[in-house]
């Protein structure tokens, strides 16, 4: 909190004052933990339907998480790729969905429309944060094509001594998100690592074609060199 302009800020500093004990992309990102990051979703679509009662259901039809999601899914991956896509941010995951149940109308919502609906969702929302970073961009462009295009993977190691502004800006617009805070390679032992993930809205547009990323991880030091 800042009291006035030019003043000092006033509050608690992470790690001189307080200690951050649990970090919540651990739990809810996909790919950190798939099994917790599924169920706390589970949990929190059921809240959220069972929050406001909808005219002419008494809600026996939907009384727990898994016939929830089985009368709203065609098929369990569909309902993990909402999960996956919305890169562990409830607010994400409630607009994914809302998009692709009005597109799905009275029918069940399926890994098609979970995929349109996440990028629909990425331009209307996240690229907004281009317009005002246009620097960040460019080089949010550079590392796509560096690690999706060329190295066929979604994710990519910096060295955790790096210091790049942009990419700040990246990890603050929801573009890049954090795997693991500190991790090593087994080729340069003592040496360590972030590991970073693009946004999945940013190669939705790619899986169904020859350009979509396979792996996870593909590791590179803070001056883009394989490690």
């Amino acid at each position: 909190m800042q009291l006035s302009s030019g003043a000092d800020y006033v509050g608690i500093e992470i790690g001189a004052d307080c200690a951050v004990s649990i970090n919540l992309d651990d739990f809810m990102v996909f790919e950190n933990d798939p099994t917790r990051a599924k169920q706390f979703f589970k949990s929190l679509l059921f809240n959220h339907y069972k929050s406001k009662p909808i005219d002419g259901d008494d809600g026996s039809d939907f009384d727990t998480e898994q016939r929830l999601i089985g009368g709203a899914f065609t098929q369990i991956k569909a309902f993990e790729e909402l999960v996956r896509a919305c890169e562990g941010v409830p607010r994400d995951a409630i607009n994914i969905l809302s998009i692709a149940a009005a597109q799905a109308n009275d029918t069940k919502i399926a890994m098609g429309a979970v995929r349109k609906s996440a990028g629909k969702w990425f331009s209307q929302d996240k690229a907004q944060f281009f317009k005002e970073h246009r620097d960040a961009e460019f080089l949010l462009a550079w590392i796509a094509d560096e690690v999706i295009g060329t190295r066929r993977s979604r994710a990519f190691l910096v060295e955790i001594t790096a210091r790049n502004p942009l990419m700040d800006e990246l990890y603050d617009g929801r573009m890049l998100h954090v795997l693991k805070r500190s991790v090593s390679a087994h080729d340069r032992p003592g040496v360590r690592y972030i590991a970073y993930k693009i946004d999945y809205g940013c190669y939705v547009e790619l899986l169904t074609t020859s350009k979509a990323p396979g792996g996870l991880l593909a590791g590179v030091d803070a001056s883009g060199h394989e490690t």
